[in-house]
């Protein structure tokens, strides 16, 4: 798992779980054909995406499918931000 080091305000080592930090997805909206970027942080069960204009948590089946909580997004839509946001995970270590 990558973990990192960091000094938290009464001068403690403390681990950091890199999995729940926020990052950054590109993916193209199958709707408009346009690329989309999103802020995505992962704090809890669900991932929580900003979209700049709608900000919407999507949950991971398990099963390589996504779900929109709020059901905002078509679901194609919900599906290119999945495989972004499991392209990002892709490249890290257990």
């Amino acid at each position: 798992m990558d973990i990192d080091i960091d000094i938290d305000k009464h001068g403690h080592d403390k681990p950091i779980n890199k999995v729940n930090l926020p990052f950054g997805i590109g993916f193209i909206d199958p709707v408009t054909g346009k690329r989309c970027s999103a802020a995505v942080s992962h704090e809890t069960e669900t991932f929580d995406v900003d979209l700049g204009a709608a900000q919407v948590s999507l949950i991971n089946n398990g099963d390589n499918s996504w779900s929109a909580v709020e059901n905002l997004l078509d679901q194609e839509t919900v599906n290119e931000i999945g495989s972004a946001i499991e392209a990002h995970y892709a490249g890290m270590d257990p």
